[in-house]
């Protein structure tokens, strides 16, 4: 995980997919290359790659996503065509370590035959010996590109294909031999020298990646790409155009809840759970097991390399760094034998990310990683403020978050303002905020204030719950502890503060969003909602916060940046109880490096009407609401939210880029009633931008009948019958396209 890899398809019978380096001087012309990165998927088309190449980039992508292969999150591939330049191929360049701009993609031409048999000659195959110890070649099988028939599901096989060696373990194969199977691959990697970048990795029989299974001639893919056929490919083309209209989302199913514990954390095939194991649940035939933790380590990545932490500072991290977590635990088995080896010593590796790391950082945290991690153990990239429960507890409750870059201790500043994070109070954290600010306060959530050395003040929202007084007040203590100091520790309730409290804040009291005259009752986690469109339907994919936790309501699970770092513009459904809010990002005009953006007009039509969509998803989704008394609904846009929608977030930034001029919150109703005016006059079709909802392609069947009438002297039914480009000439009469 964290390796960027490469995928290159050739040969005109039987394609080729090989492991290649990830460097700019990889990719040529006449090919179709896949970059993977932890958060991203990309296919690069060479200019004079054929259609059977780009399809099978295609459909490896696919296996990628759906399965969720190599530890990468996308969604869905960026597709990127050689001929056309863009921001993103540009970035794509960087990532392969392109350092002059003016350099050009390779247009070598090395013959698809001639690679292939180059490529089937170099490969070897080994099974496990008797002894279970050592692997044994097979000639018959080497040198060859092998068919999967070739295999017996009862015994295991070492591949080497060069930069890539893949112990490959059958569904019947013995339990023995499964425990020696993985030393015994090491010795085939390490008989010789590999390059950095290559892979050795563990397969089980049914749970092949799509970069395994391409290296044999008959594989069977089961998330295959489905075929569409033609009834009758000679009939005329009109008759072929089928014209799908989107439908909302399923709101039955959104309101399904989702399980009360978060998928725990998966290492070497084991579930850690939130890192002390799982119980065991007869009744799902679980059997459990319990983690407990045997040492930690910790390096901060410097600007050329990385430095050991100091052992005191374990669990103080900052948003303007990156570090590394040696994770060595040990899993004993519990209630029944586990079908693999319990009780020995096992080892993750953790590259953790601040929010306010550059995009270069980050990529150098993933890189050292590797470096570090002699033991070739798993690689878990995280981000600040979204750790998994099992990272958390390693710091037992006393994980702590600063803002900015390492200072060299933390006593060097006296005043802090903390936010309490976490449900759990050995997964508790405290974060600081920006700026000691009333803004930054939350009714739902607890704080601490730190007042140089001899105090610190644990404020309680009107609205937190009793697990997150009990947690803010136990990291109190534990803040004490870790800035070496005994301060009075006093807590205080929202409304009843006192002036010493309130003359720590730079501009004193200010008006900031209260729930203390709300009378409601918050008892419920948030829920957010990504709307978009995929494979011609509207779909929806729910937010998980990682940390939730039976029976406890999480008041704050998200984070702005949940909304901004998805790619613009998009859709948010957000479910704050009492509101359901539609979010609208926004048209980015400039990109990252200043290349000014174009949008077409038919992507702004086709965002209009998935706007439309989540506005339907919003009413069908609130009228399932089971409470007396139905939720608003509220549209509101990126850089003009209110402070009650910033206040459901821990903390609210401003982003440079995103328009601050964009309308208010509006009403979801009035909002939904503009797609239901059906006609319009000809003054208001010719304003620019046109009234929300119409196609700008079809602006004149919004007319009214008789106003068309006059206008073209015939019926909207004969002006669809006219050839396109007397429609076009008798529209532009009238300003009209």
């Amino acid at each position: 995980a964290g390796v960027s890899t490469q995928s290159t398809g050739k040969g005109k019978q039987s394609m080729q997919t090989r492991l290649v380096a990830p460097v700019f001087s990889s990719l040529n012309t006449h090919d179709t290359f896949i970059l993977i990165t932890p958060s991203t998927l990309y296919q690069f088309n060479g200019s004079a790659a054929s259609v059977l190449k780009k399809s099978k980039g295609t459909e490896i992508c696919k296996s990628i996503t759906l399965a969720k292969q190599f530890k990468c999150a996308a969604e869905r591939p960026i597709v990127l065509d050689q001929n056309r330049g863009s921001y993103m191929t540009k970035q794509f360049y960087k990532l392969l370590n392109l350092k002059n701009e003016n350099d050009t993609v390779s247009d070598k031409i090395v013959e698809d035959e001639e690679y292939e048999r180059q490529k089937n000659s170099e490969n070897l195959t080994y099974i496990l010996g008797d002894d279970l110890k050592t692997f044994d070649l097979v000639e018959d099988l080497s040198g060859r590109k092998i068919k999967r028939a070739r295999l017996s599901d009862s015994d295991i096989y070492c591949f080497d294909f060069g930069p890539e060696v893949y112990v490959w373990i059958g569904k019947n194969a013995d339990r023995n031999a499964r425990k020696n199977a993985m030393i015994a691959g090491r010795a085939i990697w390490d008989s010789k020298q590999r390059p950095s970048w290559g892979v050795f990795l563990r397969v089980a029989g049914g749970l092949e990646t799509a970069l395994f299974r391409e290296k044999f001639k008959d594989w069977p893919d089961v998330n295959a790409l489905n075929v569409l056929t033609v009834k009758n490919p000679c009939a005329p083309l009109k008759d072929k155009i089928t014209f799908i209209e989107l439908a909302p989302c399923d709101a039955t199913e959104m309101r399904k809840p989702l399980p009360e514990k978060p998928p725990g954390l998966v290492l070497e095939m084991t579930d850690v759970g939130r890192g002390d194991g799982l119980p065991t649940d007869l009744s799902q035939d679980i059997f459990g097991h319990d983690v407990e933790t045997t040492g930690v380590e910790i390096w901060r990545i410097t600007d050329t390399s990385y430095q050991e932490y100091p052992v005191e500072r374990y669990g103080e991290f900052y948003s303007g760094e990156s570090f590394i977590v040696r994770w060595a635990y040990r899993v004993m088995q519990g209630g029944k034998k586990q079908d693999h080896d319990t009780g020995r010593d096992r080892v993750a590796y953790f590259f953790w990310q601040g929010l306010d790391c550059s995009i270069k950082e980050k990529g150098k945290s993933a890189f050292l990683t590797v470096r570090v991690d002699t033991e070739r153990a798993p690689q878990v990239q995280l981000s600040q403020a979204q750790e998994p429960p099992a990272f958390r507890q390693i710091f037992k409750g006393s994980m702590v978050t600063l803002d900015g870059k390492i200072t060299d201790s933390i006593a060097d500043c006296s005043r802090r303002l903390f936010m309490y994070g976490g449900e759990i109070e050995k997964e508790g954290c405290l974060m600081e905020m920006p700026e000691i600010s009333t803004d930054c306060l939350r009714s739902r959530g607890s704080f601490v204030l730190q007042k140089d050395e001899d105090k610190l003040f644990v404020w309680h929202g009107c609205k937190s719950r009793a697990h997150t007084v009990a947690g803010a007040f136990a990291a109190a203590h534990r803040l004490s502890e870790r800035l070496g100091i005994k301060p009075t520790i006093i807590e205080v309730q929202e409304g009843a503060e006192g002036e010493e409290f309130w003359s720590l804040f730079p501009r004193g009291k200010e008006d900031y969003t209260s729930l203390l005259r709300d009378e409601k009752m918050y008892t419920k986690s948030l829920r957010l909602f990504h709307l978009f469109e995929e494979q011609k339907e509207f779909r929806f994919k729910e937010l998980e916060y990682k940390c939730r936790a039976p029976g406890l309501a999480a008041p704050y699970p998200f984070l702005q940046d949940e909304l901004y770092s998805a790619e613009q513009p998009t859709l948010f459904l957000l479910d704050a109880i009492f509101t359901v809010y539609v979010w609208v990002g926004w048209w980015p005009t400039l990109a990252p490096d200043g290349e000014v953006l174009q949008h077409t007009g038919s992507a702004k039509t086709s965002f209009i009407e998935r706007y439309k969509l989540a506005l339907q998803t919003a009413v069908a989704y609130t009228d399932l609401d089971e409470a007396k008394e139905k939720p608003d609904m509220v549209v509101v846009r990126a850089g003009s939210e209110p402070p009650e929608f910033r206040a459901l977030f821990p903390w609210w930034d401003e982003w440079e880029g995103v328009p601050t001029d964009q309308p208010g919150p509006t009403p979801l109703p009035d909002e939904l009633k503009k797609f239901l005016q059906t006609e319009y006059t000809l003054q208001e079709l010719q304003m620019r931008p046109v009234p929300l909802g119409c196609d700008p392609l079809r602006l004149e069947q919004y007319l009214s009948v008789s106003e068309f009438s006059a206008m073209f002297s015939m019926t909207k039914k004969e002006f669809l019958n006219l050839q396109p480009w007397k429609q076009k000439k008798l529209k532009m009469q009238y300003g009209l396209f």
